[in-house]
């Protein structure tokens, strides 16, 4: 019987591997790295900094190449305009996701946001998300975020002791949960569930990441797979106790609020029938905005101090514009028409080194034609944010933190999004897939680099000869899908005097 089963196995594994090359051999897709006849480029992907390598070969193969992971095509999208035609002109045919065998079958199980296929339940959940963190929506948190952003400064005075990192963490937990369960989190506190949650939400990135799946490299394999328990059993552990925790967090939240706005999940109790929800529904929806919001607040604020410490002249313009606003009072978000370079810092911070570099994969729902390459059905399209905030033609001397990018020169004034290329929220996606919290993101990062620029100096720390300890901006740790800098020291000096009292009366405002 055994024998018989790896036959079969061996048999299919022979055919699906010959079909394979032959697609190969015979595709119109556009050309890209060469790799072996088998497993294609599958050994010259990295296991981390995946974005560093896709940027390399972008270099060479230019705005639209090919890579193969096994018998997998990848295509991958590298500039702003191609970015632009493929996942927002041609949303209709690109907004898929791929089938993700491991992460999106087997951890999920099509239950997750972000990682959903293009379906109707789909488009009830994206619609439910989008009526709480629209533009208008997210603005009920205001109180909310003004409120933490004065605590996260607060804090840095009184806890000295913890490290910049950990405040960033309190700070985007903070925000995330308030806004969706009506749970604020203070400097003591040391959540078990949330931690639980963001230990599974690193499990789940991984499992996503093409490079740490068998499966999704060798798709003829998912029966066996699906199959036999063993094989499955890590995923199976997952989805129990993602169900369980968050059902936890979502039933611990009916009776709260947040600061008196209407949290999410008291908004999906009360209109889960408008919107299409089920209650597991609801709770995996509010689940997916934590696990999103969460790491990726707290990864552009570690990438903002970064930028004011290695750009002190950017430090020092965002601060004078605040004190000709603000003067000694905390700043708020009414001040935020006023403070156009606060607001192009904080986009500056999310492209200048985007926390998803490779954002989530799409996939081709049909065939399509670009630009005279034949981009097959279920073909996996790469939105490579990393190469795209690159895009020299878009961004001059992309290297650069010059926030000035986002500004009017002779106005000072804000530019109007982009409608080719949305230049400015680049970093939050594409299409029908850009990340539906992206306006609640921007208010917290917002409101948190206003406070800390009117309240600190920010410089590096200095060893016992007087040079200056620095982390280099390229110094990342890669978390799967999100990359962050490595934890660092620096030193906060207050520049307002009775700092902390101001603080205090502006949390109690």
């Amino acid at each position: 019987m055994i024998v018989a089963v790896l036959l079969l196995v061996s048999a299919v594994a022979l055919v699906a591997i010959t079909r394979d090359i032959y697609r190969k051999w015979t595709s119109r897709l556009p050309p890209g790295p060469k790799g072996s006849v088998l497993v294609g480029n599958l050994f010259q992907v990295p296991a981390t900094f995946l974005h560093r390598k896709l940027h390399e070969w972008s270099l060479k193969h230019g705005s639209l190449y090919t890579i193969w992971m096994g018998s997998q095509a990848y295509v991958v999208v590298n500039s702003v305009q191609v970015a632009a035609d493929i996942f927002d002109r041609m949303s209709g045919t690109t907004s898929e996701r791929p089938m993700m065998i491991k992460g999106r079958q087997f951890y999920v199980r099509d239950l997750l946001l972000q990682t959903q296929g293009h379906t109707l339940q789909w488009r009830a959940n994206r619609r439910a998300v989008h009526a709480n963190m629209n533009i208008r929506a997210a603005s009920r948190f205001h109180p909310m975020q003004e409120h933490d952003a004065a605590y996260f400064a607060l804090g840095l005075i009184q806890y000295p002791e913890k490290k910049y990192d950990k405040h960033c963490h309190r700070f985007a937990t903070s925000m995330i949960s308030g806004a969706l369960y009506g749970k604020r989190i203070d400097h003591k506190d040391d959540s078990r569930l949330l931690h639980k949650i963001e230990e599974m939400t690193q499990r789940l990135m991984e499992a996503l990441m093409p490079q740490n799946s068998v499966v999704d490299t060798l798709p003829f394999l998912e029966p066996v797979i699906r199959r036999v328990k063993w094989f499955r059993k890590q995923s199976d552990d997952w989805h129990e106790e993602a169900t369980m925790e968050g059902f936890r967090l979502y039933n611990a939240a009916n009776e709260t609020d947040s600061w008196g706005a209407i949290t999410t999940v008291q908004d999906f109790e009360t209109n889960r029938e408008k919107y299409g929800l089920s209650r597991d529904d609801a709770m995996w929806d509010t689940l997916a905005l934590y696990m999103a919001g969460q790491e990726t607040t707290h990864t552009v604020m570690r990438i903002f101090a970064l930028a004011m410490l290695h750009n002190p002249a950017v430090m020092r313009t965002a601060q004078r514009q605040l004190d000709a606003i603000c003067e000694n009072r905390t700043p708020t978000f009414e001040d935020r028409p006023k403070l156009p370079y606060i607001e192009a810092v904080a986009l500056e911070a999310a492209r200048w080194r985007a926390p998803v570099p490779t954002s989530v994969l799409h996939a081709a729902s049909a065939e399509f034609v670009y630009e005279g390459y034949t981009i097959p059905k279920d073909t996996i399209l790469v939105d490579n944010l990393w190469s795209q905030t690159r895009d020299a033609s878009v961004y001059p001397d992309p290297e650069a933190f010059n926030p000035s990018r986002y500004l009017d020169q002779t106005t000072g004034t804000l530019l109007p999004p982009t409608a080719d290329t949305h230049l400015s929220l680049l970093a939050f996606g594409h299409g029908r897939r850009v990340c539906p919290g992206r306006d609640f993101a921007l208010n917290s990062v917002f409101i948190a680099c206003a406070y800390l620029l009117w309240a600190f100096d920010f410089s590096w720390p200095v060893d016992e000869h007087g040079n200056e300890i620095k982390c280099g901006v390229d110094e990342m740790v890669d978390h799967a899908i999100v990359v962050t800098p490595r934890p660092f020291d620096f030193v906060l000096t207050p520049r307002q005097k009775d700092l902390e009292e101001r603080l205090t009366v502006a949390m109690k405002a």
